[in-house]
């Protein structure tokens, strides 16, 4: 498994060493494009070692899991990111169970830390039976799994999950006018909450102070973070990032307050994967 994972990584980087080369020729500095945020800083990795985590972002305050997913290659990881250094401290790759593996399950999505657990979203290759899988975030090891119930299904995509008072959100990608909703002590379906305005590429959620917010992969090199109101489904536009750079993905979020002011991390794969942070300035 170790070298098959290193194989993979080392192939993707000569690949994308070239997108970066053209990229790098027609890109700019990463900037917020519209709304009361600022960048405070950037932590940036090479696709090697961007791989592992160029999906989605978790965190515990201390460290962030970030999950990596090459859905063709059948390549998943997550690993661990001291919050403060950015230094990898830790990683797992070729992380599904190979029973998993053997149904067609192929790509992980963002996810979050609950009650000491990492709850990931996962996407089986022909978006028949999306579910969530958890793992220790210690050993990184799977340790349960359920495909969402027929009802919550929609058109069988799952790019993120969340979870709060033991509600698990979640939504498709694209088309996206609803929340849906299960319980996590038994995953049944709850029902979706229904949201005012239809978003498109979403990529990540996560849970703050009783709001959602959802990232989106919306547009050429400006992406859109929206905030929803979990009471009411009303949707607003937080801010637009403007990535700088031609080859960049908007991915994955991550909530926490930090000393800098910091509090959204969210991820951006291309050529080369960063974690940016923003501090709100209102």
């Amino acid at each position: 498994m170790e070298k098959t994972a290193a194989l993979i990584r080392r192939s993707l980087t000569l690949f994308f060493a070239l997108i970066a080369w053209i990229g790098g020729l027609l890109s700019g500095d990463a900037s917020v494009s519209a709304g009361n945020m600022e960048i405070t800083r950037t932590l940036e990795f090479s696709y090697a070692d961007g791989v592992s985590f160029c999906q989605g972002l978790a965190t515990d305050g201390k460290t962030f899991y970030g999950i990596g997913a090459v859905k063709f290659l059948n390549y998943n990881a997550i690993t661990k990111i001291d919050i403060q250094s950015g230094e990898i401290v830790g990683r797992r790759e070729m992380c599904l169970p190979k029973d998993l593996m053997r149904k067609g399950y192929s790509h992980l999505g963002d996810g979050c830390l609950y009650e000491g657990r990492l709850y990931l979203a996962l996407e089986d290759f022909g978006f028949r039976h999306p579910g969530v899988i958890v793992y220790d975030p210690d050993t990184l090891d799977a340790v349960d799994f359920h495909t969402l119930p027929d009802e919550g299904r929609g058109n069988g995509r799952i790019p993120w999950c969340v979870i709060k008072d033991d509600v698990l959100y979640y939504s498709q990608s694209n088309d996206v006018d609803e929340i849906r909703m299960l319980d996590l002590r038994d995953y049944s379906y709850l029902g979706a909450l229904q949201i005012d305005e239809t978003l498109f590429k979403v990529q990540g959620g996560e849970i703050y102070n009783d709001t959602l917010y959802i990232v989106t992969n919306s547009g050429f090199r400006e992406k859109t973070m929206h905030a929803v109101d979990l009471r009411t489904g009303h949707v607003e536009t937080v801010f637009v990032r403007c990535t700088g750079r031609l080859d960049a993905e908007g991915e994955g979020i991550a909530i926490c307050p930090l000393a800098d002011g910091s509090l959204f991390h969210i991820i951006d794969v291309g050529a080369r994967v960063r974690i940016t942070s923003y501090r709100p300035t209102d």
